[in-house]
């Protein structure tokens, strides 16, 4: 009987445990489960830019996580102007070296709605396989949702639903980006998003990224968070941008 019992308790403890780290996501808009301590985020410019993103997103941990974020790591890999197809060796021998709690991925600006049938089934193609890679590895994948050049905000729902479809196709979650970014340009136009070029993310465009990352990765309000480090940004923009964040992660959500 004693036996029974203890075998009862280790299938419960088991199940538990599984729920609590879910490899693949149920849907894309689900909330990411455990710890995710370690987090690589592969990408290009749109990353990058402004002393890159993981740097961003690292300060931001460690202002409102406190001593949980003492021991994260978050590794950025870019290569300026790269599709996602490109970064497939360098996931495959990043893995080799550390293991991943989150993988990101991120598509080359407006690939993943290409005008070309070839680009956009290249993008969809390298996703399948390095999302396989990453989960063969024990690794979660989050899709970064591109956002819209600036003079073209009508990109920004054919953006959203090619990365919902994708990561629907292969159990990834998605971080809105592209919507916070959409959001933010109507609540508050004064900010601007956009590097010169219209394309690129100013640092608060880059701030905003980051904050839409760590709320969906973290399921918690970047409000309060630091400001970026070596910026003029104001308390009430960065602050704004925290709150458009939030905002998004969790209408996206429901």
């Amino acid at each position: 009987m004693k036996k029974v019992m203890l075998l009862l308790v280790c299938g419960v403890l088991s199940m538990v445990s599984a729920q609590a780290n879910t490899i693949i996501a149920p849907q894309p808009q689900a909330k990411i489960d455990g710890e995710n301590k370690t987090v690589a985020l592969y990408g290009n410019s749109y990353m990058h830019y402004n002393n890159h993103l993981n740097t961003r997103l690292r300060d931001l941990s460690r202002s409102l996580l406190a001593d949980r974020a003492k021991d994260n790591m978050y590794r950025g890999i870019t290569i300026s102007s790269g599709r996602l197809g490109w970064h497939v060796p360098n996931l495959s021998f990043q893995n080799s070296l550390q293991k991943w709690d989150i993988v990101v991925l991120q598509g080359n600006s407006t690939e993943s709605i290409s005008a070309k049938e070839e680009t956009r089934k290249y993008f969809t193609d390298s996703a399948r396989l390095m999302a396989d890679t990453a989960h063969q590895a024990g690794s979660k994948v989050l899709y970064f949702m591109t956002w819209a050049n600036k003079d073209k905000p009508e990109q920004t729902d054919k953006l959203a639903k090619a990365y919902m479809d994708i990561a629907t196709q292969t159990g990834g979650y998605v971080a809105p980006v592209g919507l916070a970014f959409s959001r933010a340009i109507a609540t508050h136009p004064e900010i601007d998003l956009y590097h010169s070029d219209g394309n690129h993310p100013s640092l608060a465009g880059t701030y905003l990224a980051a904050c839409v990352l760590f709320a969906t990765i973290y399921d918690q309000s970047p409000v309060g968070g630091a400001l970026p480090v070596d910026s003029d940004m104001t308390e009430q923009t960065a602050r704004a941008l925290q709150q458009v964040a939030w905002d998004t992660v969790t209408q996206f959500r429901k």
